[in-house]
């Protein structure tokens, strides 16, 4: 295939010498022309697989090197030579240091145009195939991440602590995982896992038209332990710049990298939360056994259907702090809401879970039941085999899990009406380093606009909060 070519030139007459120039290479096509520096840059967008950008030093209205730069930082795979009329040491140097590739003569001739063109296309090819090769771990199928939301009825029925042991199951098993926190105003994954990271899902938003891998290095964590981990921002305010669309983008660029996106979003509903579940494979919704969280449970999902996001069959019902004692049983549960719920519980064991919260190390919880539980929940989920097929499309995607529900609930859930081994650190994404954490200093606070979707506060938590 010919090398592709975009160039920035500021007058028709330097267009056309250019043109007519390209009608001799035999070796590279010229894909566009683009008059101003502003139409350069959004047209590099545009166009696959392109390889060099030719931008001519008069070409505005803003200054040439802040061209390249924004170039450079937005397509880092591409190869931009500047057309200079002049060879000064001056303009060589300001092009190297803004992230030019080279300097081109703009009366060079056929051949040294082609040579030029060439070798930083080669450049080019060769970069952009280690950032896929490093960034796109997709099998030969095609296959992509699935992404599952965990959400809560209320606040303090465990959604973060499930969340996070989910996650390990899944890693423990050589899944390739990113944890995601959009509890965007109270999301506490640093308490959870003891981390400290300057960098949050915030960082991508102004980005999210075009996430490239070294965005990605700068803003998630690497957790030693297996998950990749995405945080809500240090200040909760923050939390209203995750909009709707910018939480498809981020989301959809985590899912072709990851074979896995575990997003905890909370147990309050936003425009990022809303659609995370939208977008999700499979939906889950944590309840404690008791008639608050089942009331809490039921206005959610009713706002999900009237939102249209996601039908209440649709999602799979987690029951937590089980205990044969209690007075609502999960096939009760299963009758009032509707859902299909998940067969394994999560016991009611508050104290075995302390020495994992308390010391941000979920490794720490050795009780059996609930490293069982958690186990055979992840499978259920089918969070534990490799992905097989292409990412599914949102409310239920192509993906059941594997594990079902009982048959005398699968009866139930058939009436609508009923009611409303060790942790793999292996770095796929190839851009991330899997080190330790990093000791800095968070944003400082930044209020956005007021969103459209309510932002409440969620409840206390408990000993099996979060």
């Amino acid at each position: 295939m010919n090398f592709r070519v975009l160039a920035g030139m500021p007058t028709s007459e330097t267009e056309m010498v250019l043109a007519a120039r390209f009608e001799e290479l035999t070796g590279s096509d010229l894909v566009a022309s683009r008059r101003t520096s502003t139409d350069l840059i959004n047209g590099a967008g545009e166009y696959p697989e392109l390889d060099v950008v030719l931008v001519h030093q008069d070409l505005g209205p803003a200054p040439v090197f802040d061209t390249i730069r924004d170039l450079s930082h937005r397509h880092p795979q591409l190869a931009v030579l500047l057309v200079s009329p002049s060879m000064d040491p001056e303009t060589f140097t300001g092009a190297m240091e803004a992230g030019a590739r080279g300097v081109l003569s703009a009366d060079s001739g056929v051949t040294e145009l082609e040579t030029r063109i060439a070798k930083a296309a080669e450049w080019s090819r060769t970069l952009r195939r280690h950032l896929e090769s490093a960034s796109l771990d997709l099998p030969a199928s095609g296959a992509r991440g699935r992404i599952v939301t965990v959400s809560g009825a209320k606040g303090g029925v465990g959604t973060t602590t499930c969340t996070v042991h989910l996650a390990m199951a899944a890693a423990r098993r050589d899944r390739v995982v990113c944890l995601v926190d959009l509890d965007l105003q109270a999301g506490d994954l640093p308490a959870f896992l003891n981390l400290q990271h300057r960098r949050s899902i915030t960082d991508l938003v102004d980005a999210a038209d075009d996430i490239s891998p070294g965005m990605l290095s700068e803003t998630l964590y690497v957790d030693p332990r297996g998950p990749h981990v995405l945080l809500a921002p240090e200040h909760g305010e923050r939390g209203e710049d995750v909009t709707a669309r910018a939480t498809r983008r981020i989301l959809s660029a985590l899912r072709s990298r990851y074979e896995l996106v575990i997003v905890d979003c909370g147990s309050t509903m936003n425009e990022a939360t809303a659609m995370a579940v939208e977008l999700a494979d499979s939906a889950v919704v944590t309840v404690t056994p008791d008639v608050p969280a089942l009331r809490g449970a039921q206005r959610l999902m009713a706002m999900w259907e009237r939102l249209q996001i996601r039908s209440h069959e649709d999602v799979y019902s987690m029951v937590t702090r089980h205990s044969r004692k209690n007075e609502i049983q999960p096939d009760f549960l299963q009758q009032l809401l509707g859902t299909k719920v998940l067969r394994t519980p999560v016991p009611a064991a508050y104290r075995a879970l302390e020495p994992g919260e308390n010391n941000g190390d979920p490794t720490k919880v050795t009780d059996e039941g609930l490293r069982k539980a958690f186990a055979r929940l992840a499978s259920e989920l089918d969070l534990l085999s490799p992905p097989t097929g292409t990412g599914g499309s949102g409310k239920g995607g192509t993906t059941t899990p594997s594990g079902g529900i009982p048959p005398n609930l699968a009866a139930l859930a058939a009436h609508p009406n009923s009611g409303p081994g060790h942790p793999s650190t292996r770095d796929v994404s190839g851009f991330l380093d899997a080190t330790g954490p990093k000791q800095v200093n968070g944003h400082a606070p930044r209020v956005g606009a007021p969103g459209r979707w309510g932002q409440g506060s969620p409840g206390p938590g408990g000993g099996f909060g979060g």
